[in-house]
C-alpha cells in the first residue's frame, strides 16, 4: 500500500514537472498588465450553414441531382434484372460454355453498374463538400469582419454554450451579410 502511494506521488511530480517545462517562457517574460480583457462574440455556425440562401440552394441542387442519379441507377438496375431473367431462361437451352460466357458478361455488367453508382455518389458528395466549403469560407470572412467592427477579440461557436446573452450573438448579422455577399453557390458535378 505504501509503495503504491509513493509511486503515485512520484508520477504526479513527474507530470507537474512536465507541465512546468511545457509552459511557454513568454508567459513569464511579459507582465500581465498588457493583456486585454476578452471581448466576446458568439455565432451559430450550424444555423448559418443550414439557413443561408446559398446553403439552401446547394441542398436543393444536391437533392435534385441525387434524384436524377437515382432514376438513372434504377433504369440500370432494371436492365440488369431483365438480363438476369433472360440468363435464367437460357440456362436450360444454352450449352455450358455459352452459358458461362453469358454469366461472365452479366457479372461484368453488374460490376460496371456498381462502379457507376459509386462514382456518381462520390462525385455528388465531393461537389456538395466543395460548395459548402465556399459557403463556410465566406461565413468565416464575414465573422472576422463583424468581430473587427464590434471590437471582439474572441468569437465562440454558439453550440458550445447553453445560455448566451443575446447582445453577444452576432449570428443574425452574419447570416444577413452572407446572404447578401453570397446569394447562391453552384453545385458543379463533373461530367461522367
Amino acid at each position: 500500500m505504501q509503495f503504491s502511494k509513493l509511486r503515485a506521488l512520484v508520477a504526479a511530480g513527474a507530470v507537474m514537472a512536465g507541465v512546468a517545462m511545457a509552459t511557454p517562457s513568454f508567459a513569464q517574460d511579459k507582465p500581465t498588465d498588457n493583456l486585454k480583457a476578452p471581448v466576446i462574440a458568439v455565432v451559430d455556425v450550424q444555423k448559418i450553414m443550414q439557413e443561408s440562401n446559398a446553403s439552401k440552394g446547394v441542398s436543393k441542387s444536391f437533392e435534385s441531382l441525387r434524384e436524377t442519379y437515382q432514376k438513372e441507377i434504377a433504369t440500370l438496375e432494371d436492365k440488369l434484372r431483365k438480363s438476369e431473367e433472360e440468363l435464367r431462361k437460357q440456362q436450360t437451352v444454352l450449352a455450358p460454355d455459352a452459358l458461362a460466357n453469358k454469366r461472365r458478361d452479366f457479372e461484368k455488367q453488374v460490376g460496371e453498374v456498381q462502379k457507376t453508382v459509386q462514382s456518381r455518389k462520390r462525385a455528388l458528395e465531393n461537389a456538395l463538400n466543395e460548395a459548402m466549403a465556399v459557403v463556410h469560407k465566406n461565413m468565416v470572412e464575414i465573422v472576422a469582419d463583424v468581430a473587427r467592427e464590434r471590437g471582439a477579440n474572441l468569437v465562440l461557436a454558439r453550440q458550445q454554450f447553453v445560455l448566451v446573452d443575446t447582445q453577444l450573438d452576432v449570428t443574425d448579422v452574419v447570416l444577413e451579410r452572407v446572404n447578401k455577399k453570397l446569394p447562391q453557390v453552384a453545385l458543379t458535378v463533373p461530367k461522367q
